[in-house]
């Protein structure tokens, strides 16, 4: 399927509109103003008082590296394909190089435009990490086991790790941290689900609020899903540590791998984080 870029942020088209609104601003009389009592009733952009703290359209060089990101320890390889897409490959692991620590208050918007694997021996994911094993109010902004697995691509929410053989399966659940995870692929018309086609993922929330909106685009902007979690204030990153990007490429365990599909890799057009200060 050939790459689309619709979706990604239009900054020269911004550039020229501003050049056309300073241009009418001169144009006008010196000292025009509105007759006293007239007032201009208008609401303001939807993109009113958003501003970029990360744009990373992946233009490096085929086979470099990204620079606002680093891999995890023992991770596998990330690197630049040379068509303006990051090659998330097999066993990759990555995370934003800026944390962010913001004000309670601040909304946050999360945004990735994605490829899928088409895979069933391994699972992709873009996900906001609150980096404290205690703490983790981890957000899966999209979650995918691919077109071979019963799981499709799915968005959710853990604030608690089953991961060592002392913790057992369940050990979230007993102590009323289960993970929330709500299954999308439904959503998606058969021929254009996300191994399929390329998405733009969002999700929004509020720093030291209690929910998060999540939402999927094609690049033409046609919305595929919303959903809104469970208000809980534990499932949304606070102030008190930064919390970074990560984009994964795992293995399933050997027993769940189902053979077939030819693209193992997650391919990533662009990523942006947006805030809005209180």
């Amino acid at each position: 399927m050939s790459r689309q870029v619709h979706g990604r942020p239009a900054v020269l088209l911004a550039v020229a509109l501003v050049a056309v609104v300073t241009a009418l601003l001169g144009a006008a009389p010196a000292g025009a103003s509105l007759p006293r009592g007239d007032t201009v009733d208008s609401d303001p952009a939807p993109s009113w008082g958003w501003e970029h703290v990360l744009i990373d359209n992946f233009d490096g060089a085929a086979g470099t590296t990204p620079e606002q990101w680093h891999p995890m320890n023992g991770s596998g390889v990330a690197v630049h394909n040379g068509l303006g897409q990051l090659d998330v490959g097999h066993l990759a692991q990555l995370r934003t190089n800026p944390g962010w620590t913001l004000p309670a208050g601040t909304q946050v918007r999360v945004k990735a435009s994605l490829l899928m694997p088409d895979t069933g021996s391994n699972y992709t994911a873009f996900w906001v990490q609150h980096p404290n094993g205690v703490d983790p109010r981890e957000i899966d902004v999209i979650e995918s086991y691919g077109p071979l697995k019963p799981t499709g691509v799915q968005v959710g929410s853990h604030i608690c790790y089953d991961d060592t053989p002392e913790t057992a399966v369940n050990a979230c659940s007993a102590t009323g941290r289960a993970p929330e995870l709500w299954p999308v692929t439904q959503h998606f018309a058969a021929d254009a689900r996300p191994w399929h086609a390329w998405w733009n993922y969002t999700a929004d929330f509020t720093i030291g609020g209690d929910t998060v909106f999540f939402s999927a685009d094609d690049t033409q902007g046609n919305r595929a899903y919303e959903l809104l979690s469970t208000p809980d204030a534990r499932r949304v990153p606070g102030n008190a540590a930064p919390f970074h990007l990560r984009l994964s490429n795992k293995d399933v365990l050997p027993q769940h791998a189902v053979p077939g599909g030819t693209r193992h890799s997650m391919l990533v057009d662009w990523v942006t984080v947006e805030v809005k200060y209180p």
